[in-house]
């Protein structure tokens, strides 16, 4: 949770502008930490749940990197943002092949 303490997350050179916002990605990243948990202990239930979790990775990164490079986030957005593609591309390639089903399957939660 540094990123509800200003001085942590601008120590590496992230500079997010307004305190809400850090409160508010904090509190995100809470919840998709707590989601990831639950899936675990039922991957194949909960299956779902990590296929749309690549998603906001790929969304995240979209976001993270071109403001890194180009923004003011600072440029320690861009490993940040390439690093959660990366994850996002796990789980996206990963889930299908580890629980043999097909990315529908797991897009619409029709996992059996």
């Amino acid at each position: 949770m540094t990123l509800t303490c200003p001085p942590f997350y601008r120590l590496p050179g992230l500079n997010i502008p307004a305190p809400l916002w850090d409160w508010l990605i904090a509190g995100f990243l809470a919840y998709t930490s707590v989601a990831l948990i639950l899936a675990s202990r039922d991957l194949r239930q909960r299956a779902a749940f990590v296929y749309w979790e690549s998603m906001l990775r790929y969304i995240a990164a979209l976001l993270l990197i071109p403001g890194g490079l180009f923004g003011d986030l600072g440029l320690i957005a861009v490993p940040l943002g390439l690093g959660g593609l990366a994850i996002g591309l796990v789980y996206m390639a990963g889930l299908p092949k580890e629980l043999g089903v097909t990315h529908s399957a797991l897009l619409y939660d029709r996992v059996d």
